[in-house]
């Protein structure tokens, strides 16, 4: 790993980085790549796509100045921490911050002051991996003196006491363990840094609900986040993100589903860990559709009493299309696929019974039932209640019978009114 300079990174060549460095480093300022896109660089994971982030020691309003002036447009979009946002074409965007040293922090917010030193702008960040910087050019400053050293070695430390660090921000306990079975997962942990994390672990359940869902959701999309479930576990740290009467948490089902996984579902991952949904909406403020999936992936199926009881047959391995296509038609393909991989994770199939069953439901499409309410009075039903019976009744029937053609129904519907 270069130790002195990115030799080659696409987004740092792409045009409007390059634009918006020119633009911000004249007069003796100085504006520099910082974080997560230099990190993965240097880890080898980094893309064109990839998130730009700047630290600058222009001010706010100095910044803004600078690129409007240069017909760039930004939005405030932190002004109170020091952050403005510059949008390029096509909708490219930069986070520009102004260097900062924290002033008063009580866990949750910080109140900052801006600095043109950068040592102390990297002492307020998180992981010594995350503080470092590249010029225009690709030159790597590490103000730490870590930085470089812990990434080489797959080890996340927090900068300088961890004890500090946390109680800047608490959120930062997660992120040390998303950012440990993300990039450190075969390395021990940091001695330091664990304890530091177990020893605020009730200061967890003080972040908002936005910030613990966003990082929850984030660790449940890594390949190990079973690994990572248990770890929050083993450091008591759990039942302060997790309501109990959502169930344990515990992730062997997890474990399972990721395997049966070809892509990662961080939501579905949440549902596999429920034993039911009471609490957990209001714990991580889901919203209604998201709440509503995962009633749905884990809880009895809640359908119209018309469609039988039960209103489809319980999931086996080896259940035969037709029961696939009645259970998809009733219930939706997300239902059908998430009760699928939920269920055979619990269950423990193999991926090729979940992935023959997922087949099976992919290719079928919901087809229309082929009779109005008009053509059933035509038939002579008379018209009020008894329409609504006769074609619920029909429709049970063009179900079980496997969903046949409008001249099937037609002529049961003629069968039903002589």
């Amino acid at each position: 790993m270069p130790s002195d300079k990115i030799e080659s990174a696409s987004w740092l060549s792409d045009e409007a980085t390059q634009r918006i460095l020119k633009v911000l480093n004249t007069d003796g300022a100085a504006t520099r790549c910082v974080g997560g896109c230099v990190r993965d660089t240097l880890l080898g994971v980094a893309s064109a796509e990839t998130d730009v982030d700047m630290a600058t020691t222009l001010t706010p309003d100095d910044a803004t100045a600078r690129l409007e002036a240069a017909n760039i447009k930004v939005v405030p979009t932190g002004i109170a921490h020091g952050t403005i946002t510059a949008i390029m074409d096509a909708g490219r965007s930069f986070e520009i911050t102004t260097l900062r040293r924290d002033v008063a922090t009580d866990g949750r917010h910080a109140q900052v002051a801006f600095t043109d030193d950068w040592a102390r702008d990297a002492a307020r960040r998180d992981f010594t991996i995350n503080a470092l910087y590249a010029d225009a050019d690709g030159t790597l400053h590490d103000p730490t003196g870590a930085g470089l050293s812990d990434l080489d070695a797959r080890r996340i430390r927090f900068i300088g006491d961890a004890p500090t660090r946390i109680e800047e921000d608490v959120l930062r306990i997660l992120r040390f363990f998303r950012f440990h079975f993300a990039l450190a997962a075969e390395t021990p942990f940091d001695a330091d840094a664990l304890a530091a994390c177990r020893a605020s672990a009730a200061e967890v359940a003080r972040l908002s609900a936005a910030r613990i869902r966003a990082e929850l959701l984030r660790i449940l999309a890594l390949p190990d986040c079973a690994a990572a479930i248990g770890a929050l576990h083993e450091s008591g740290i759990w039942p302060h993100l997790w309501p109990p009467e959502a169930g344990t948490g515990t992730p062997d089902t997890l474990a399972r589903l990721a395997m049966l996984e070809d892509t990662p579902d961080a939501l579905l991952r949440l549902a596999s860990l429920c034993d039911t949904t009471d609490g957990l909406a209001k714990r991580l403020h889901l919203s209604n559709a998201d709440a509503e999936r995962l009633a749905q992936a884990i809880a009895p199926l809640r359908l119209p009493p018309e469609y039988g009881d039960p209103p489809v047959a319980p999931l086996a391995h080896d259940m035969p299309p037709a029961q696939v296509h009645r259970f998809v038609y009733l219930a939706g393909h997300r239902c059908f696929t998430d009760r699928l991989f939920i269920h055979g994770a619990r269950e423990n199939w193999t991926k090729a019974q979940v992935e023959a069953l997922h087949a099976t439901a992919a290719a079928f499409d919901k087809p229309a039932f082929p009779l109005s309410g008009e053509e059933i009075m035509a038939a002579g039903i008379p018209q009020g209640r008894e329409v609504g019976a006769v074609s619920r009744r029909l429709e049970n029937w063009w179900i079980e019978a496997g969903f046949p053609d409008a001249e099937a129904v037609a002529a049961q519907l003629a069968a039903l009114a002589d």
